[in-house]
């Protein structure tokens, strides 16, 4: 009954905090969506080779398997708050910081090093960990919401950039994008970012963040389970068939004939699909399993790809390839963090949805070389087109291997049983 009536209470008690983790994850965003846009800028000024600028992702992706993880635990042991505050003040200034970027591609690289470890503090891992613990009935429609910030940054960052790199170039654009980050977001966080391990959450009479934070897994447990390897396949393998399109729509729309101002209006066109998806997914991942609905949506982007390889400078087939591979991209990331929490608890949510979070963003760093390798070799992108294919199909595969949840209830039940002595009646 309990369980019951803190469902319609969760939004109404809890639902502040989603406007600064949408912030948040909006903010680490800001890097992928708008490097298509700057490659053309930095190609032009410096001469470097797509792969070479390409390889800033793959940095931060390789500092994510390492490190994301340790972000997990900290965020376990000491909360989401300060991690997230610091991270934004951190994240901000390294993007501000690509502004200075010399001819020589280490420097370069370097600049994607500092990026990339402030970035650990921004990532969604902070963001869900504190949502996790506020909601549980409603947790689906909860990340999706906060999730949003991803679509958002998709439909703004491309179009904001190129505004800037108009007015101020490139330079002035990453310094402009960093300032107007810091400006938004950290405001957001100071006001009503409050992990379940603050007093408001101690304070909740829901008994949604309390006690549910606690059951679940181990790491080692989760680590050692089939489910998570399959989890970690899956979404890595999807991040990498995804970014693949996303980070590189601007240039393959280009490559179809648009000018750079169309390519990234067209491409904000994800980020609409991507709110839209995500929400619609939210709603449906609190009411069937969750792997048939990710299997599901990682099908979607074969429409897209089809869309792509048999027509050229079509303005409508353009959008609708772009909105629909937002439906897809608004469902990856709430679909990976609601089946970690299903599927594994809260006990070890941060560790667990760390590491798969550090394989999503490898895999979201090493599309970009990849496909940018193959640009440079063929002059085309058609071929890293068909080979997404059979890999959402794998994945989708993966996804439907994880079967129905499993319950924490019984182990919850057993742990207070053999614990201290309940108090007095």
């Amino acid at each position: 009954m309990q369980r019951a009536q803190a469902a319609p209470s969760e939004f109404r008690q809890h639902g502040i905090i989603l406007l600064p983790a949408m912030a948040g994850i909006m903010l680490c965003s800001i890097h992928g969506y708008s490097l298509g846009v700057m490659i053309g800028p930095l190609e032009q000024e410096f001469g470097w080779a797509r792969a070479q600028i390409s390889t800033g992702p793959l940095i931060i992706s390789m500092i994510a398997l390492l490190v994301a993880p340790l972000v997990g635990i900290a965020i376990d042991r000491f909360g989401t708050r300060t991690i997230g505050i610091i991270g934004t003040i951190l994240f901000t200034a390294a993007v501000a910081l690509l502004s200075t970027a010399t001819p020589d591609i280490r420097s370069w690289w370097a600049l994607w090093v500092v990026l990339g470890i402030a970035s650990m503090f921004v990532l969604p891992t902070v963001w869900t960990a504190a949502i996790n613990g506020y909601f549980d009935r409603n947790r689906g429609l909860a990340l999706a919401i906060a999730l949003c910030g991803t679509g958002i940054g998709a439909a703004v960052f491309p179009f904001l950039t190129n505004m800037l790199v108009e007015a101020l170039g490139w330079r002035g654009a990453y310094i402009g994008l960093g300032a107007i980050g810091l400006a938004v977001v950290l405001p957001l966080v100071l006001l009503f970012f409050h992990g379940p391990e603050g007093t408001r959450g101690k304070a909740s009479s829901s008994g949604v963040a309390g006690a549910p934070v606690q059951k679940g897994m181990t790491l080692a447990e989760g680590v050692r389970s089939a489910r998570f390897l399959k989890l970690a396949t899956a979404a890595g393998l999807f991040s990498f068939a995804i970014c693949t399109l996303t980070t590189n729509a601007v240039p393959v729309l280009i490559g179809e004939g648009f000018d750079r101002a169309a390519a990234a209006a067209m491409a904000g066109l994800i980020g609409i699909g991507s709110i839209l998806g995500r929400l619609g997914g939210g709603l449906l991942l609190d009411r069937f399993n969750a792997g048939v609905v990710a299997a599901a949506s990682v099908l979607t982007p074969i429409i897209t790809i089809a869309i792509f390889l048999g027509t050229e400078q079509s303005v409508l087939g353009a959008g609708i390839a772009c909105f629909v591979l937002g439906l897809s991209v608004g469902t990856e990331l709430d679909a990976c963090a609601y089946l970690a929490a299903r599927h594994f608890g809260l006990r070890s949510f941060g560790a667990l949805f760390g590491a798969i979070n550090g394989l999503l963003l490898f895999g979201a760093g090493l599309a970009p070389l990849v496909a940018n390798h193959v640009y440079d070799v063929m002059r085309s992108y058609d071929a890293v087109l068909w080979a997404i294919i059979p890999a959402c199909v794998v994945t989708a595969a993966l996804f439907l291997a994880l079967g129905p949840y499993p319950s924490f209830e019984e182990d919850e039940d057993l742990a207070l049983g053999e614990g201290t002595a309940p108090a007095a009646a």
